[in-house]
């Protein structure tokens, strides 16, 4: 069965805390519908819902308690797999309201047919130290040797062919074992050691032993057939591989076992060994292919590049030198808009100014000069306004001023803040500071020059009609 998008994205989430040992809840949400699944271990503690139809009242008719408990755990795991819309949202550590345990091996194989199956051109290999977690579930002793025995070197397809079980239920019993971890599910075949039965177990799939033959040879990890149709398809999936997990055809969250699986499988197929009798250019085709599979390799074969790959290629995370690169480059974008915006500031033109600086804001939102600038150009675009968005502003111009002592550009932009208060004598002082800080600034000293005429100006002034009468 198809697993929707939100359900696939459920089941990939169990699968990560399932082996990484995380407890706690992982809930589906869609507006005010939910879904919560308690894990802890491989057990599942509980699984609740808040839609009516998926109650315990309503599903009363299931059966007994006890039977209740599990029909409807398995309506609403089933109504979570279908879903396609919805977010997934974790909650490690939290407890669950009340406890309903039942081993997630077993939850998964009442609702098995609700699983993805996987791929018939997939390889799967058993996980041996995660075979305990099948263990509560009502297979054979027949069907769980089969499973442990797998080792990737047969492809699905051939697995449910020749196995012990009815295909149908084989395909589900691989979907269980794989969600759980005890299979590893790969694109190419593992380069493990093959066994081919002689005698009476002549015909069967190599891998499988045939316990009545007194004969076995191995064949070789590497031989001299090659498949010039085969190499075109891994050229096709290399070219289209975004990154160095595509090209190995495993996941970021896979376990390094499964990794190297996977390598070792592409590179017995492209290995110069095996197609040292090719044509010319077909070998330097495969030696190109084969240098593509090892430089994954050399990346993902260890895990501290592993590991900071994942973060990169992944999550998008930049790297230490990237971080730095960046943050030097959105400094200087936000220097070069500040010069700019300077300019228009000292032209009057306030609003081209306020654009500048806006963006200038957005490369470095921390520049403290960008930001009194910024609140600058707020205030004289408000002349006379006391806005909550105006006070701010004249908090941000104060508050830089405060935080840098020894700026004496900041001393000037409170001195034309206070101006624009009516705080002359204030503002004075200001530029008084930003001179005794710098005696060569010119816009303290132009803004000196004009308070000292302006009270020159005052000072000439005419005086009254009857002051001019008693003057005489």
């Amino acid at each position: 069965m198809a697993v929707n998008t939100a359900g696939r994205i459920f089941l990939e989430t169990l699968q990560r805390w399932l082996k990484s040992g995380v407890a706690g809840g992982i809930e589906w949400q869609d507006g005010k519908r939910r879904r919560l699944v308690f894990l802890e271990g491989d057990t599942i503690t509980m699984v609740q819902s808040n839609l009516r139809s998926e109650s315990a009242e309503r599903l009363a008719h299931l059966g007994p308690t006890a039977d209740l408990v599990s029909a409807t755990r398995q309506v609403r795991l089933r109504a979570l797999l279908a879903e396609r819309e919805g977010s997934i949202l974790v909650h490690p550590g939290t407890e669950p309201p009340a406890r309903e345990p039942v081993p997630l091996a077993v939850a998964l194989w009442e609702i098995a047919d609700a699983l993805p199956a996987p791929d018939l051109d997939s390889f799967p290999m058993a996980v041996s130290t995660a075979f305990s977690r099948l263990g509560a579930l009502p297979w054979s002793h027949e069907l769980m040797r089969y499973l442990e025995g797998l080792d990737g070197t047969r492809s699905i397809e051939d697995v449910v062919d020749f196995g012990p079980a009815v295909g149908a239920a084989l395909v589900s019993a691989l979907a269980v074992a794989r969600i759980v971890g005890a299979i590893d599910i790969a694109r190419s075949p593992s380069v493990a050691l093959r066994v081919e039965p002689q005698g009476a177990g002549a015909g069967r799939p190599s891998g499988l032993f045939d316990l009545g033959s007194t004969e076995a040879k191995a064949a070789p990890l590497l031989d001299d057939t090659t498949d010039e149709e085969t190499i075109e398809e891994v050229q096709r999936d290399l070219e289209a591989a975004a990154n160095h997990f595509e090209v190995l055809g495993v996941q970021w969250q896979d376990e390094p076992e499964a990794i190297r699986r996977a390598y070792l499988g592409l590179a017995a197929r492209l290995h110069p060994d095996r197609w040292r009798t090719a044509a010319p250019e077909v070998r330097e085709r495969t030696e190109r292919l084969f240098d593509i599979v090892r430089g994954a390799w050399e990346t993902l074969g260890d895990p501290k590049k592993r590991d900071a790959y994942t973060r990169k290629e992944i999550f998008g995370e930049l790297t230490e030198e990237e971080k730095a690169n960046a943050q030097l480059q959105a400094v200087l974008e936000a220097e070069r808009l500040l010069t700019l915006g300077q300019r228009e500031v000292s032209a009057q033109r306030f609003p081209q100014a306020n654009e500048l600086l806006k963006l200038a804001l957005a490369s470095d939102p921390l520049h403290p000069q960008v930001r009194a600038y910024a609140a600058y150009c707020t205030i004289r675009m408000n002349p006379g306004k006391t806005t909550p968005a105006v006070e701010e502003a004249v908090r941000e111009v104060e508050a830089v001023a405060r935080d840098i002592p020894g700026a004496d550009w900041a001393r000037v932009l409170l001195g034309r803040v206070r101006l624009t208060r009516g705080d002359t004598a204030g503002a004075q002082r200001a530029f008084i500071e930003a001179l005794r800080l710098n005696p060569s600034n010119q816009d303290a000293t132009g803004e000196m020059w004009k308070l000292k005429g302006q009270r020159e100006e005052k000072e000439a002034e005419p005086a009254g009609f009857f002051s001019r009468i008693f003057k005489r």
